[in-house]
């Protein structure tokens, strides 16, 4: 089974958010602002690795590298991991850090559902959720509607409980 398989995703937040917690929908999301780090990083790798060896190969090589070093360190800075996964239980909407390594904390912010003003908006097949309460607490988040995906899966029944 792969670790984005919803069933594993579902056990996976049971697991952080202890066995009192009953998981009805788990999904593997992206904090919003990662896409930008993403290609400054890439854009940065890329000259870099073409001013290195005047390649083509170097080139992608750096921009690849340079995009990865970009969104983890951005995702860090902002007290996330790349992959977060947004749990839903029949109360709260949880949002977790994923392989944290002990650097990060587990649980990055929680929402009582029937609270919490929940908006997703569509950019292609990416769905872009931004979920708000009236502590001030705020989260925008990027998922996948990806067909065929084994990422989308649990992306699509979070979205789908969200709306329901």
């Amino acid at each position: 089974m792969s670790r984005y398989d919803e069933n594993e995703l579902i056990a996976e937040a049971e697991h952080i958010l202890g066995d009192d917690q009953t998981v009805v929908a788990a999904g593997y999301f992206g904090l919003k602002d990662l896409f930008a780090a993403q290609v400054a990083g890439g854009t940065a790798g890329a000259a870099a690795g073409k001013l290195a060896t005047d390649g083509g190969l170097a080139a992608g090589v750096g921009a690849a590298l340079g995009g990865a070093a970009a969104t983890k360190a951005f995702a860090e800075s902002q007290g996330v991991t790349v992959q977060l996964l947004v749990a839903l239980t029949e109360q709260s909407i949880h949002v977790l850090n994923r392989d944290t390594g002990g650097r990060l904390p587990e649980r990055v912010v929680s929402f009582d559902r029937h609270t919490a003003t929940v908006h997703i908006s569509k950019v292609g097949l990416s769905r872009m959720v931004e979920i708000s309460d009236d502590s001030g607490a705020r989260i925008e988040l990027h998922g996948t509607a990806l067909p065929l995906s084994q990422l989308s899966k649990g992306d699509k029944a979070v979205l789908a409980e969200l709306v329901s």
